[in-house]
């Protein structure tokens, strides 16, 4: 070697020597045993990269055998990955704005497509569609991708939802179940939600999607993606459909005359043709979502304003408890034992008024003694 190894500073502390080949500048550094040409690593990715946040969400601890991309301070694949290796990928990191640019490279369709940073959609979309996936964008399309997260799932490749630049529209790739993302925005999302879906869970983790076939234009699927729950609009007969009880549908009219004050908890009741063949439907549901109960008192009101809130902090926010309306015996009953039971003692004991509920024709802090007592708890 003609050049002459320099070392970069007087800190005895850093190890990192220079010199100048020909055209090519090298750096060694003797303590951690990194060896740059041109400022750029030989054969593996550097550090900055592999430990990206955007790197790590996607590919984890996978190890990339590179080589020099002709773009500058870029690194291409040496080897195609996935199905019939038709996949190479271009990583380059730029230091002023501390930014990771990830391509996609099909090698058959010469298509490109570049990974964008999950948390560019994290105000304008529902979150199941930023935490669940990964968003790639083809620009001679002028699409994002929405695909699984892991680089090492078998259908990394494959697109479940498609965000449309020139349309603005998400829709699913199916072509017999054809559906439409509903704008958070639209007055009709929000109209549903104020309504009755914000007694369940934030906005964040509520999505909407609207049928997009001729014959079903009518048919609204509404998600509560972190609750594992789901409801069907149908806005001919302005019924909202339970899909895990399918007999019962929303209550336009959420007061149960008990549980005062409440906020959180939606009250299904039998669907219209159920009370036409059955005489006395002996019982309602309310769904109440799992979360810290917080209590406000609000001046000039006559009781006190109950919710229930679900931050992300809190643990087992995928957990809600059913509670069924026994309108024989004016009580409401837990489907779940013991755990169901105690939560539904709290609801009652926060919510009690001096005079009897409506509904049970007693306090609620009776039958939250009740409740504990009883042999369910």
């Amino acid at each position: 070697m003609k050049g002459q190894l320099k070392k970069r500073t007087k800190d005895p502390y850093d190890g990192w020597y220079d010199c100048q080949y020909e055209s090519r500048f090298i750096s060694i550094d003797c303590i951690r045993g990194t060896f740059l040409i041109d400022g750029m690593t030989i054969g593996f990715l550097p550090e900055k990269i592999i430990f990206n946040e955007l790197f790590v969400r996607v590919f984890g601890d996978h190890i990339f055998e590179v080589q020099a991309a002709d773009s500058p301070n870029a690194y291409v694949t040496k080897y195609s990955y996935h199905v019939n290796g038709i996949v190479q990928y271009e990583f380059h990191f730029n230091d002023r704005r501390n930014h990771l640019i990830v391509k996609e490279w099909y090698t058959q369709t010469n298509d490109m497509f570049e990974l964008i940073p999950h948390s560019f959609f994290e105000n304008e979309l529902p979150d199941m569609f930023v935490s669940n996936y990964s968003h790639w964008w083809n620009e001679k399309d002028q699409t994002i991708e929405f695909r699984p997260v892991h680089f090492k799932d078998i259908d990394f490749l494959n697109k479940s939802y498609i965000l449309s630049m020139k349309t603005g529209y998400v829709t699913n790739t199916e072509t017999v179940n054809a559906q439409i993302l509903v704008n958070q925005s639209s007055a009709f999302f929000q109209s549903l939600f104020s309504r009755y879906f914000i007694r369940l869970d934030d906005k964040p983790y509520i999505y909407m999607m609207r049928d997009n076939t001729f014959q079903t234009s009518n048919i609204i699927h509404i998600h509560l993606s972190r609750l594992g729950i789901a409801f069907r609009y149908n806005a001919t007969t302005n019924i909202i459909m339970s899909r895990e009880y399918s007999d019962m549908c929303i209550d336009k009219h959420q007061c149960l005359g008990t549980l005062t004050g409440l906020s959180s908890g939606l009250l299904l009741s039998p669907l219209p043709i159920n009370n036409q063949t059955v005489e006395h439907y002996p019982y309602r549901k309310l769904i109440v979502p799992f979360g810290e109960i917080h209590c406000e008192r609000i001046f000039d009101a006559s009781h006190q304003t109950v919710t229930i809130q679900r931050s992300s902090s809190i643990s087992f926010l995928h957990q809600y408890f059913v509670f069924i309306l026994n309108d024989r015996l004016k009580i409401l009953q837990s489907t779940d034992s013991p755990t169901g039971w105690l939560y539904l003692a709290l609801p009652h004991a926060v919510t009690s008024h001096p005079l009897p509920d409506q509904y049970m024709g007693m306090t609620g802090m009776e039958r939250a003694f009740q409740l504990l007592n009883s042999a369910g708890c």
